[in-house]
């Protein structure tokens, strides 16, 4: 449970208020 979601999947840091931010450091 990440606060920013750089390692989990796309669902739980979409769960999050900063989806669009991780989204960039997860891709």
């Amino acid at each position: 449970g990440h606060k920013l979601g750089e390692f989990a999947p796309t669902r739980t840091f979409k769960a999050h208020s900063g989806d669009r931010k991780v989204e960039a450091a997860a891709t």
